[in-house]
């Protein structure tokens, strides 16, 4: 048993599409070894089978060689005399009798053989150069549809590294008006701190002595409503505490003096509006507002004044043992 020989030029053709050499080798040879196109749908048809990856062998050793279209012609013409010389040679066998058939008409129906032949060899050229033209040709169709295909990934590719590029130069277009924007913001808040600070009036420096001092006052003045002393205490911290937890929060900074709430809590109180100026608001010309400008929050004031405030609603005696 041995390998059988096929055409090693279209075995070279098949390895160079990625088929394996034994899976060429097995499709050459069960085709016949006719053509590409052949050799190709053998493969795909038979791409499963559980020996697809076995060398076939064969008895004897079988020599195919497709050279050029000329000798191929003359080999498959000698192959078909040859076997109108045999068939002749029977013929003269079998038929003894027909002794009287002349040697020309012999020789006249030795040559029509030939020339049917010598058709039949033409005419099988004829489709094995068609089926391997049509075969090329879809090879080239293939090739082109794959070269239009990577033209159209590269565009493919092309277009998004554009667009995202775009995206990018957006983003930072939209980051730097973002960055531009805060910093007109903070130039405005710069200013506006400037043109505070240009008409604020040089005040002395409020001690926790002070704020203890208006605390005892509040107190003593109103000595026989603890309950309503301690309550207005309690909305004093909650202003104080607001405001340190939130100075950029105007609506803390400024207090309504004729919100009846207020009024009825602080205001009312000999003592409780004194106490809020101390930590740093003041009245506006019309008295109908307590504001503390941004410019005047001092946290070391406004933490002192929770401390005090603090203190004197734990101490029960805050303000009642002071002369």
């Amino acid at each position: 048993m041995a390998v059988p020989q096929v055409d090693k030029k279209m075995l070279g053709e098949l390895e160079v599409m990625g088929f394996p050499a034994v899976r060429s080798i097995r499709a050459l040879h069960y085709s016949g070894n006719s053509n590409l196109e052949s050799a190709i749908n053998w493969l795909l048809e038979h791409e499963s089978d559980p020996d697809i990856d076995q060398l076939p062998l064969v008895s004897r050793e079988i020599s195919i060689e497709c050279g050029d279209t000329s000798n191929e012609v003359r080999n498959s013409a000698q192959g078909m005399r040859t076997h109108a010389q045999e068939r002749k040679s029977e013929e003269q066998a079998t038929a003894g009798s027909q002794k009287e058939i002349s040697q020309v008409e012999r020789e006249l129906n030795a040559n029509e053989h030939e020339e049917e032949d010598r058709k039949r060899v033409l005419a099988l050229h004829k489709s094995k150069r068609d089926e391997e033209e049509k075969s090329r040709g879809r090879i080239r169709n293939q090739l082109q549809e794959d070269k239009r295909e990577r033209i159209q990934a590269a565009k493919d590719v092309m277009e998004a590294k554009r667009t995202l590029e775009e995206n990018q130069r957006k983003r930072m277009m939209e980051s730097r008006k973002a960055e531009q924007e805060e910093e007109k913001r903070a130039r405005e808040r710069i200013r506006q701190r400037i043109e505070d600070d240009k008409v604020k009036p040089i005040e002395p420096i409020v001690t926790s002595e002070q704020l203890r001092d208006c605390l005892r006052n509040l107190k003593k003045n109103h000595k026989d409503d603890n309950v309503r002393v301690k309550r207005a205490f309690q909305i004093l911290l909650k202003i104080v505490a607001n405001i340190v937890k939130n100075p950029e929060e105007e609506k803390f900074r400024r207090i309504r003096l004729n919100n009846p709430v207020f009024k009825d809590r602080v205001g009312n109180l000999q003592g409780g509006v004194e106490f809020l100026e101390l930590c740093g608001f003041q009245k506006l010309r019309n008295n109908s507002y307590l504001v503390m400008p941004r410019g005047k929050v001092d946290v070391a004031l406004l933490n002192a004044a929770g401390v005090q405030i603090a203190s004197a609603m734990e101490n029960p005696y805050f303000g009642l043992l002071s002369k």
